[in-house]
C-alpha cells in the first residue's frame, strides 16, 4: 500500500460522521451576520473550521459535576471539544491544524468528513500543525502521531523557538523528534509564512502563564480575508498591542473567552490563572462600532463559564452587545 493511502486509512480509522455532526453544536448557533456561513456550501474555497471551543479540560471536565458538566453528560449536543482550528483548502483537500488537543482523533474525523477524504479518496490531507503553547489542551495530541499510534513521517510542526526546545528536550515528546515522526519548524514572530499557495500565517507573542514555553497567537490570512486567533492570553492590558487596533485589521477575531467574570471559581485566585474575562473584553471593545464588535467570537470556554447556557443572562448580554460565541463546527471563509 502506498504511504499516502496508508496514512489516509490510519487517519480515517473508525470515522463516524454522525458523531461529528452531533457534537457540531449547530443547534446553538444563531448567526448574527450574513458574512459568515457556519456551514460553507463551497467545495473549492479556503476556510477555517472550528474543531473545538472548550478550555484544556473540555466539557464535560473529568470528575466535575457542576451544572454545565452534568448537562453536557446528559445532553451530548451541549458538550464541547477542546479549542482547536483546522485551516482547509477544500479544492486540494489539504489542511493544517492549529493546536493538537487531547480530542485530536475525533477532531481529525471532523475534518476528514468535511473534505470527504477516506481510504479510497485521493487528496493531500494533513500538511502540518501550528502550536500555540505547552499547556495540556494545546499540544498533547501530538502523541497520536508517534510510535505507539500513527507513526507519522516528518509531519511539519510549526512553533516558537521555546516550544521547539521543549519538545526536543523532554520525553516523551523528544521521541517524536528522534524518530522523525514530526519535523519542527520554528516561526519568527510577526513574520508572514506561506503554508501553501494563497494561505499565509503570522505568529506573535502574547503574555500568558509561560511555565514551559512562551505563548503564540496567530494571524491566518487567505486570498482576501484575515482571521485573528488568540485562545489564551493573560489579559489585554499586559499585551504590547492594542486589542481594538488588532481587531480592526482583521475580518474575524477568535478571542480568549475562558471566563465570563471574576466570581466564577470560588476559592481560586483568578489572577493566577490568567485569562481576560469576557465582560472585560466587551468593555474594552465596547466603544468600537457594531461592525467591529461583530467580528469577535469568544472561544476556549472553561466548563464553569455561565455564557455556555443559551438561556442565561451572560449569553444574552454577549449577543445584545454585538459579539458572538464560537461553536464547534463553525466555519469562516478566507476567500
Amino acid at each position: 500500500m502506498k504511504r499516502r493511502k496508508f496514512l489516509q486509512a490510519c487517519l480515517v480509522g473508525s470515522a463516524a460522521p454522525a458523531a461529528a455532526s452531533k457534537f457540531a453544536g449547530f443547534s446553538r448557533v444563531k448567526p448574527g451576520t450574513d458574512h459568515l456561513p457556519f456551514k460553507s456550501e463551497s467545495q473549492n474555497g479556503l476556510i477555517v473550521k472550528v474543531l473545538g471551543t472548550a478550555q484544556d479540560g473540555g466539557l464535560p471536565q473529568i470528575g466535575c459535576f457542576c451544572r454545565n458538566c452534568r448537562r453536557a453528560r446528559q445532553e451530548p449536543e451541549f458538550a464541547r471539544r477542546i479549542a482547536a482550528l483546522a485551516v482547509i483548502d477544500l479544492k486540494s483537500r489539504k489542511y493544517f491544524l492549529v493546536d493538537a488537543t487531547p480530542d485530536i482523533r475525533a477532531q481529525t474525523d471532523m475534518v476528514l468528513t468535511r473534505i470527504g477524504l477516506g481510504p479510497e479518496a485521493e487528496g493531500e490531507g494533513l500538511q502540518g500543525i501550528l502550536l500555540t503553547h505547552a499547556h495540556i489542551g494545546h499540544y498533547t495530541g501530538l502523541m497520536f502521531y508517534g510510535y505507539e499510534s500513527m507513526g507519522a513521517r516528518n509531519l511539519p510542526v510549526y512553533c516558537s523557538q521555546s516550544m521547539a526546545r521543549f519538545l526536543s528536550s523532554n520525553g516523551p515528546w523528544d521521541q517524536l523528534v528522534k524518530l522523525n515522526n514530526i519535523t519542527l519548524k520554528q516561526l519568527t514572530p510577526r513574520k508572514p509564512y506561506e503554508l501553501i499557495s494563497g494561505l499565509q500565517i503570522a505568529s506573535f507573542l502574547v503574555p500568558h502563564r509561560d511555565e514551559y514555553t512562551d505563548t503564540l497567537g496567530f494571524y491566518i490570512m487567505g486570498p482576501s480575508k484575515k482571521l485573528l486567533y488568540i485562545p489564551d492570553i493573560h489579559n489585554w492590558e499586559t499585551w504590547d498591542h492594542s486589542l481594538t487596533a488588532e481587531v480592526k485589521k482583521v475580518d474575524f477575531a477568535l478571542l480568549d473567552g475562558t471566563f465570563f467574570g471574576p466570581d466564577e471559581l470560588p476559592g481560586r485566585n483568578m489572577d493566577e490563572i490568567g485569562h481576560p474575562f469576557i465582560s472585560a473584553t466587551m468593555k474594552i471593545l465596547g466603544s468600537s462600532g457594531r461592525e467591529e464588535r461583530n467580528k469577535v467570537y469568544f472561544t476556549h470556554f472553561n466548563h464553569s463559564n455561565p455564557v455556555l447556557d443559551p438561556a442565561g443572562k451572560p449569553y444574552s448580554d454577549v449577543q445584545a452587545q454585538g459579539f458572538h460565541l464560537a461553536e464547534d463546527g463553525a466555519e469562516f471563509s478566507l476567500d
